[in-house]
């Protein structure tokens, strides 16, 4: 597996913050970021989440994986990491995290697409999704250095990917895209759609906060394939 240059900069930030942070702040950020996989194909339907869950396992575990985070982590660990990231997503694999990636996988298959991306906006492991917002964001609600220079990682892997539609099925993470990556636009009246500017193309993005949690109704899920089809032609 290739070590993707992004991931030096994903170490750096949990080095430089590592001694910054303290209480609850400080055991997040001990555990080991979502490292990111090298863009392996392009044109493909991205989706993004809000961040990676963290779900605490014994050692007898046979899945057990020590996300312990040490600021000497080497290259070889980064790419073990961004293996098991990505080896999450995929079925026949021992990490294959189901309950979040069924529904993407059945909802890719729905649109004739032979496959997907996913990435989060926030890269640390945690599961409350209200611990999530208070390390990312200031008191007065706007999103803090740590949090800011996340999203600019995501960015730059955005443009890697060079995506075809953006899915962002979380409506916490929607409202951080919207804010951040969209400049606080308002949907497009005429086509349904927001749209996102990489490389000096507009992607077709849907914003939706009802479809989260490994949740998605069939009712919900026709609306969208139709829509999405639409968008994609």
């Amino acid at each position: 597996m290739e070590h993707y240059h992004l991931n030096d900069k994903i170490t750096a930030l949990w080095n430089k913050f590592n001694v910054l942070f303290d209480d609850y702040h400080k055991e997040v950020i001990n555990r080991v970021p979502g490292y990111l996989s090298f863009p392996k194909s392009k044109n493909k339907i991205l989706f993004i989440g809000l961040n990676p869950a963290y779900q605490e396992r014994k050692v007898t575990h046979k899945n057990y994986i020590n996300y312990s985070y040490n600021a000497t982590i080497t290259i070889d660990e980064i790419i073990r990491f961004s293996k098991i990231n990505s080896d999450s997503k995929d079925v026949s694999s021992d990490y294959y995290y189901g309950k979040y990636f069924n529904i993407l996988h059945n909802f890719a298959k729905n649109l004739g697409e032979d496959g997907f991306e996913h990435c989060d906006l926030f890269l640390m492991r945690e599961t409350d999704s209200k611990m999530v917002k208070k390390i990312v964001e200031n008191a007065d609600g706007s999103l803090n250095e740590f949090g800011i220079e996340q999203l600019n990682i995501l960015k730059t892997h955005i443009a890697n990917l060079q995506p075809k539609v953006i899915i962002i099925p979380n409506a916490m993470a929607a409202e951080y895209y919207r804010q951040t990556f969209l400049n606080n636009s308002i949907v497009d009246q005429e086509k349904g759609l927001y749209y996102t500017e990489i490389n000096n193309k507009k992607i077709p993005t849907i914003l939706c906060g009802s479809w989260q949690y490994g949740r998605l109704d069939k009712y919900t899920e026709a609306i969208l394939v139709r829509h999405i089809k639409m968008a994609m032609n």
